[in-house]
């Protein structure tokens, strides 16, 4: 298979300039290993602060960098630091990928027989795999499947074990091993989770609901045996509540079903709350008490086209339960103490989502225009190829960059070019972040051969995301407009925080001296300092040799061994420029002296001795 040619401008357009930098430094270090290449997946593992190791992924397709993820607890925009120096090493180093045949080229020559045989070996071998295989093979694939084939009766109990044998896989592990395994268990229940809403996708809302309640129970109950200090479980948890409001909003309940299902998710929610995990069933307490009664839908009929559940009949009700603890009060107390956003606004994101799968695309529209979700309006009114009047309700309402990127994205797929270019433009003007949809829309803009349109949206990204690429392909578009625009450019990349796409800027420019008083500044980063340091040692050796042993003996004075190793790399770009100066003769003056200084500390001696 042929891959995808990426460049370090595509992982840059994919991260903040911090991760990219960070990952750099990363792959630098060599801190990526077990590489693999199975089809189109990049896969390895690489070194962490925080842990021994995290599981890194990244899929490929014709456009480059498809989708990511890694089990660090990275939770905001574009790829963590482990996914770029993933993709750096593949593309510096491909070859230290091993190639793994795709699963189903691994099983194409088996037959019915062999198969069989090795499937029924492995659950021998791994007892749990019986429990995933069930589910899977009761779990629906698609809508039109469904219609097609009877399915049998689903045992719900297999689910239940499959959720237990996900929160009891770390149960043999050394706890500090456990510690950093969470976040994948957390991923493994969201497979379970997207299993669940399959269910939902063909009509069958009552075995949805199940089986997130009890991801839900057992979830709860897993951090209590859990070191959950990250919050990986907790998180997944919080979740759930937009899954469960999903489907509990697909049912027509009875009175009495509905306040027992209320009752229960309240004592789950008292529960996971005694854990530090609050809020994260409130949305689907809101979608159980309120339904679709909600003022802020009223546009949405009364009238359900749902079926009646297996939960709303009324001889379901247990007179038992009347001695159960009512957390009415308790939770109503919660209430009034305030929520950290507008859970009624989420409750409407779920109602949009059911009617979406529902097919009920006036009701749809109805609540997505009534509520100003204009977004949504106007990326439904594309899926139903309404593109001219999604253009213009887009340009008129739309409110922000990132919105006008979605929906530019989503008219791109479409092969409607010009009216993504036209959403992508008005999205420039807009208010919020404009450094993805410059650089996602310059690259169009130059394809068209709107050179100036192209130019524009790449200035209107360099404030938020500045790096040395944009500023050469600033550079190019402009031509001979680059005299007029240049202190212009450098201008915004010297206002953005981070000083090193300044400084890498000045050093493709050879303006020796200025990045050096760009180093010199007070709170630049180390990684600053050093690509300075790095490339300037051969233009201004004097002025590393000062640098260099000025960072060394700050780290040496201090009685902190796990400094000596960058001391010692100091030192070296110090005899560098010694040897560029030919004052070898000093160099070794200074380190003999050094050594002599600080002979008894053993851990520096060893780093010095190296030198």
């Amino acid at each position: 298979m042929s891959f995808p040619k990426l460049t370090e401008s595509m992982i840059r357009a994919g991260a903040t300039a911090q991760s990219f930098q960070r990952g750099q430094a990363y792959y630098h270090d060599g801190a990526i290993s077990n590489t693999t290449i199975q089809g189109n997946v990049l896969a390895g593992e690489c070194a962490g602060t925080s842990a021994p190791y995290y599981s890194v992924h990244a899929k490929l397709d014709e456009g480059g960098i498809a989708s990511s993820d890694c089990t660090c607890p990275y939770e905001f925009e574009g790829y963590c630091k482990h996914v770029v120096a993933l993709l750096l090493t593949y593309i510096h180093h491909p070859k230290q990928f091993a190639i793994r045949a795709e699963p189903a080229d691994l099983i194409a020559d088996l037959d019915r027989d062999d198969l069989a045989a090795l499937l029924i070996e492995l659950m021998h071998d791994r007892p749990e795999l019986s429990d995933r295989i069930e589910a899977a093979l009761s779990t629906p694939q698609s809508k039109s499947k469904s219609k097609k084939t009877k399915r049998k009766k689903i045992d719900l109990e297999v689910y239940r074990r499959q959720i237990t044998g996900i929160l009891h896989s770390l149960d043999g592990m050394r706890m500090s091993e456990a510690y950093w395994q969470v976040g994948g268990l957390a991923n493994e229940l969201r497979d379970v989770q997207t299993s669940a809403m399959k269910f939902l996708d063909v009509g069958d809302a009552e075995t949805a609901l199940e089986i997130l309640l009890m991801l839900a129970d057992e979830a709860g109950h897993g951090i209590e045996f859990i070191d959950d200090s990250d919050g990986e479980l907790g998180g997944f948890a919080d979740e759930l509540g937009q899954s469960l409001a999903e489907a509990i909003l697909s049912i027509d309940w009875s009175k009495v079903a509905r306040e027992k299902l209320v009752t229960r998710l309240k004592k789950m929610a008292a529960y996971l709350d005694d854990y530090g995990m609050e809020g994260g069933l409130e949305l689907a307490i809101a979608a159980a008490t309120t339904g679709w009664a909600d003022d802020k839908s009223s546009a949405t009929p009364d009238k359900l086209k749902t079926r009646r559940s297996r939960f709303a009949a009324e001889d379901d009700y247990d007179e038992e339960d009347e001695g159960e603890e009512d957390f009415d009060d308790e939770w109503d107390a919660d209430d009034n103490a305030g929520r950290p956003y507008d859970y009624g606004t989420d409750l409407i994101e779920a109602k949009l989502n059911v009617l979406d799968r529902q097919g009920r695309t006036d009701e749809y529209l109805a609540l997505a225009k009534q509520t100003q979700r204009h977004l949504r309006y106007a990326l439904k009114l594309c899926d139903l190829d309404r593109v001219p009047e999604a253009l213009k309700y887009a340009l008129k309402h739309l409110a922000s960059s990132e919105e006008a990127h979605q929906m530019a994205e989503r008219l791109r797929s479409a092969k409607h070019i010009a009216e993504s270019i036209a959403i992508g433009e008005r999205g420039l003007e807009l208010s919020g972040s404009k450094a993805r949809l410059g650089e996602w829309l310059g690259a169009i803009e130059e394809a068209q051969g709107r050179t100036k349109q192209a130019l524009d949206a790449w200035l209107a990204a360099l404030p938020e995301n500045p790096s040395l690429d944009s500023y050469k392909t600033i550079k190019r578009l402009a031509a001979a407009r680059w005299t007029k625009l240049q202190p212009e450019a450098m201008k915004l990349i010297d206002k953005f925080y981070d000083k090193l796409p300044l400084a890498e800027v000045l050093l493709f420019e050879q303006e020796w001296d200025r990045v050096i008083d760009v180093a010199e500044r007070r709170s630049v980063s180390y990684q600053v300092m050093e690509t300075v340091a790095d490339a300037v040692v051969t233009q201004r050796p004097q002025w590393v040799v000062q640098m260099s042993l000025k960072q060394a003996e700050r780290l040496m004075i201090e009685v902190k061994s796990q400094n000596y190793p960058i001391a010692a790399n100091w030192l070296k770009k110090a005899k560098k420029a010694y040897k560029q100066l030919g004052q070898l003769p000093e160099w070794q003056a200074y380190l003999d002296k050094t050594k002599e200084k600080y002979k008894r500390r053993p851990a520096l001696q060893k780093q010095l001795r190296q030198l």
